[in-house]
């Protein structure tokens, strides 16, 4: 019986015994998708479950693709990735069945294996490995000595670079970066030797500066974003409206990931680009406001990190601050913590990465400039050409900078005396 035709039996059965039900939902099977066969998801008693019939696999060599069939519950858990993704619960006996007979005994002592040959699970699905790995660093678990060895084996590594699409290599490392363990996580891609499998960089023949790419900074700066997300007294400063989200973890663990292609720089469309934006890019298929987000916290990490020594040794141009925050825009808190992790990394003390970031965070909320990049120009484009008789259109942006800088500068600044500026200062430069 297929998992659509057991879920309208159950919906049959609830509406019988006036037991509320919801409508079925059909998941059509999707190979190049790796949805691999049909399913069924309803509401049970308030809860979604999904529906699906037993299953064997066979898998021609050059695919991951399996050819499915009807099976025993013995093939179904066979054929599941690791022991303890393979028990079930029988619902007449109320007890849990272990048909690989190790998922219960690998539950209890924490550890992580295939139920199967571990090298050929991995050259079946090398999907497998990464899910290996995840299930490892979620839960804190062992991985099994044979199946570590068979994910050491090139051929396994192979297998993962030539088999398995980057959005289903993005969708197992943006669980990871969401996990509880993202520290373990990059630990275990780097002890197995798969950053560069897994982090997928453009050609080194379209880098247009040969930067060193240092694969275990990765852990280290991911350990240290950890640190400042828990550093209460740095959060303490943060305007309430900017506080860390689950969101902004997710992207600064993944801009950790990627720190070790932060100076390098490849040609992309013409175009220079952040090789750490098209790792994220091109080699996970994340979103490409993810990839912009990492790319911008790399850029601004020395910058902020140059203001904010500023802010240590005395008091700063309030222009200077501000047109900072209008770069940053809304990340710019965001980009502070990655700042402070990055300079943890280069050998900060946790201390004095506080007090130097803080002290930033500090400035700019005594000079009010929290929303910076949200003020508007007080005296707009069209205003300003026609003060300085001339056109409008991108060559006043310039002008328009100018301008930014002076209220940033005056705060209370009138519209009047920006006219004024304008006038006296601008004017008498602009070419005749």
């Amino acid at each position: 019986m297929s998992g659509f035709a057991l879920a309208q039996h159950v919906t049959s059965y609830m509406q019988h015994h006036a037991i509320a039900t919801s409508s079925v939902g059909k998941i059509n099977s999707n190979p190049s998708r790796s949805k691999h066969l049909e399913t069924a998801t309803t509401k049970v008693l308030g809860q979604l479950v999904d529906f699906v019939h037993l299953r064997s696999e066979t898998y021609e060599e050059d695919s991951r693709i399996p050819q499915i069939e009807f099976g025993t519950p013995e093939e179904d858990a066979r054929r599941r990735d690791i022991t303890i993704n393979a028990l079930f619960y029988n619902l007449e006996t109320r007890e849990v069945e272990d048909f690989t007979g190790r998922g219960l005994k690998d539950l209890e002592e924490g550890v992580v294996r295939t139920p199967m040959d571990a090298e050929q699970t991995f050259r079946d699905d090398p999907l497998r490995v990464l899910r290996v790995l995840r299930f490892a660093s979620r839960f804190g678990y062992e991985i099994e000595k044979e199946t570590a060895r068979a994910m050491e084996r090139e051929v396994v590594k192979g297998e993962l670079e030539r088999k398995i699409s980057r959005e289903r290599v993005g969708v197992e490392v943006e669980k990871m970066a969401e996990g509880e363990r993202p520290v373990l996580a990059i630990q275990l891609i780097l002890k197995f030797g798969l950053y560069e499998c897994v982090f997928r960089a453009p050609s080194r023949e379209t880098w247009t500066e040969n930067a060193d790419v240092d694969a275990a900074a990765a852990q280290s700066v991911t350990r240290c974003t950890l640190k400042m997300l828990d550093e209460a007294s740095l959060h303490a400063l943060i305007p309430p409206q900017y506080n860390v989200t689950l969101h902004d973890r997710r992207i600064l663990i993944l801009a950790s990931y990627v720190y070790p292609f932060h100076a390098a720089v490849a040609t992309d469309r013409k175009r220079n680009a952040s090789v750490a934006l098209l790792v994220v890019r091109d080699g996970l298929k994340l979103p490409t406001n993810d990839a912009d987000s990492v790319a911008a916290l790399h850029a601004l990490v020395p910058r902020i990190t140059a203001m904010a020594a500023l802010c240590c040794a005395g008091p700063v141009e309030r222009n200077m601050l501000g047109q900072l925050i209008r770069d940053a825009g809304a990340r710019w808190v965001v980009a502070t913590v990655f700042a402070a992790a990055v300079q943890l990394h280069s050998g900060t003390s946790v201390e004095q990465a506080v007090a130097t970031f803080s002290a930033f965070i500090r400035a700019v909320r005594e000079a009010e400039l929290e929303d910076a990049f949200k003020l508007k120009h007080i005296v707009n484009g069209r205003d300003v050409a026609a003060l300085l008789g001339c056109r409008t259109g991108p060559g006043i942006k310039p002008v328009l900078d100018r301008i930014m800088d002076w209220q940033l500068a005056h705060p209370r600044g009138t519209r009047d005396e920006c006219r004024e500026f304008i006038v006296a200062e601008i004017a008498p430069r602009m070419p005749l």
